[in-house]
């Protein structure tokens, strides 16, 4: 199979879905996008451009990456992680903030990293990295934010220039950019890009996922002997969230076969 027939093939995935997708590829092959500049809800992929902005502070020795960060009771929230079903008198280290934020997704950590680390500069990093129609506007599980307007957005390109910080070295140092891949490579939530990869091999995939209701995303790193391929399946507006989850899987598939 050639690139423009996989590229295609990708594209049809996402051509019934209902609703708003936001969809951008990069390969060493060409890029493949669908409504790439479109900001659609981002769910918990805004969580990756919290991650960056975090170890660009550890680079500029404003954080440290062991420090101890005490969690804020107003930041205590339900959604996903463990945080909030955890003792509140433990120690955490910025370290064990990030990996939660990104491994299993917590909410809690995320609402006390935007505090640490600050919203306007997470926004600013944004922009430095040439994501424009994006922003992070509220906490998460914020619910009277949501009912006043704001929401976080981001596109597919956007998705992909702050992932594109991982693997290219522009506003990360070296370390700090292993060291956040390394954290993606662990994540936990495996029901959409990889699903239908019955053996993916270890290493290869550094990834976030997101989901609200009528909300899928995943946006991530396939490590490939050509190169990476930077990716951002997002789709937004689902009448059942299963056909969102079904497109991803299936151009999570196509993605990975081509490749590997």
């Amino acid at each position: 199979m050639q690139f423009g027939q996989v590229k295609e093939k990708i594209l049809e995935c996402f051509h019934g879905l209902e609703g708003n997708q936001s969809i951008y590829v990069s390969t060493p092959d060409g890029e493949i996008a669908l409504h790439a500049d479109q900001p659609v809800s981002s769910a918990s992929i805004i969580k990756i451009a919290i991650l960056l902005e975090a170890l660009r502070q550890v680079d500029d020795e404003q954080l440290a990456i062991d420090q101890v960060v005490q969690i804020d009771n107003v930041n205590y929230v339900g959604g996903a992680g463990v945080i909030n079903h955890l003792s509140r008198d433990h120690q955490w280290k910025l370290a064990d903030l990030l990996k939660l934020m990104i491994v299993s997704s917590d909410n809690t950590a995320t609402n006390q990293l935007i505090d640490l680390v600050g919203e306007d500069n997470i926004n600013h990093t944004m922009k430095a990295a040439g994501a424009f129609h994006s922003k992070l506007m509220r906490k998460m599980m914020d619910r009277n934010a949501l009912k006043a307007g704001m929401d976080n957005m981001v596109s597919g390109k956007d998705t992909y220039l702050v992932l594109r910080e991982f693997v290219t070295q522009h506003l990360l140092s070296k370390s700090s950019m292993e060291w956040g891949v390394e954290v993606l490579l662990q994540q936990q939530f495996k029901d959409k890009f990889p699903s239908k990869i019955s053996s993916i091999k270890e290493n290869l995939l550094a990834h976030k996922t997101g989901e609200l209701n009528g909300v899928e995303h995943d946006a991530g790193i396939l490590f490939t002997s050509d190169g990476p391929v930077v990716y951002a399946f997002l789709t937004a507006g689902l009448l059942e969230n299963r056909y969102g989850r079904e497109a991803i899987a299936n151009a999570g598939r196509l993605l990975y076969d081509f490749y590997q």
